[in-house]
């Protein structure tokens, strides 16, 4: 992997630190007095998704990682792995779980767009969605009255996931839900 000085590293390119890859997330540069100028670092390591900040010299030698950003397509889950599917030669490749978090595995729809981090053809991260549309198959009837507030029900989505909804929300409805936390983000 080629070495470059710290100077020459961007925002967003991973390096090699401590045996370890980590994305670089924020840079300042820093200058004390008459102190030598150093670079302020924030680092997200790649598969634990930790941050942690990181002081460097202009001058230190470190080793850049080539990571290789692709598009996929989710098909199905089979057991601890996702099959995805390259849309441009149709070859699919089994994905861990554990690549993605917990949380959002409720919010895995068949022929949804995400993108797989790699190094050297290993797979090291995958990049979900912002927002994800789905179809609601089963919601109560809202509640007669309740227009003074902003009232909220809990809807079945197609992956069979609950999630808060707008009590005008009903069975049938195809809606927009933000991956990262589960909001409700508006109507398709």
């Amino acid at each position: 992997m080629p070495q470059m000085k710290m100077r020459d590293v961007r925002v967003g390119e991973a390096i090699m630190h401590n045996g370890e890859v980590w994305v670089i997330f924020d840079r300042h540069e820093q200058t004390r007095g008459n102190l030598r100028t150093y670079w302020q670092i924030k680092l997200k390591h790649l598969e634990r998704g930790n941050v942690v900040e990181q002081r460097f010299s202009p001058d230190d030698n470190v080793e850049k990682v080539i990571l290789n950003r692709q598009e996929y397509e989710y098909l199905y889950r089979d057991g601890d792995f996702f099959v995805v599917m390259n849309p441009a030669s149709y070859d699919q490749i089994n994905v861990a779980c554990n690549l993605v978090p917990e949380a959002q595995h409720k919010f895995m729809v068949p022929n949804m767009k995400l993108s797989l981090l790699t190094i050297e053809e290993k797979v090291v991260q995958v990049e979900m969605p912002q927002n994800v549309e789905v179809d609601v198959t089963d919601a109560p009837d809202a509640a007669r009255g309740d227009t003074a507030t902003s009232v909220t029900k809990l809807a079945t989505i197609e992956t069979g996931a609950q999630v808060k909804v707008p009590a005008h929300i009903k069975k049938g409805d195809r809606i927009k839900i933000r991956v990262e936390d589960g909001e409700f983000r508006g109507r398709v």
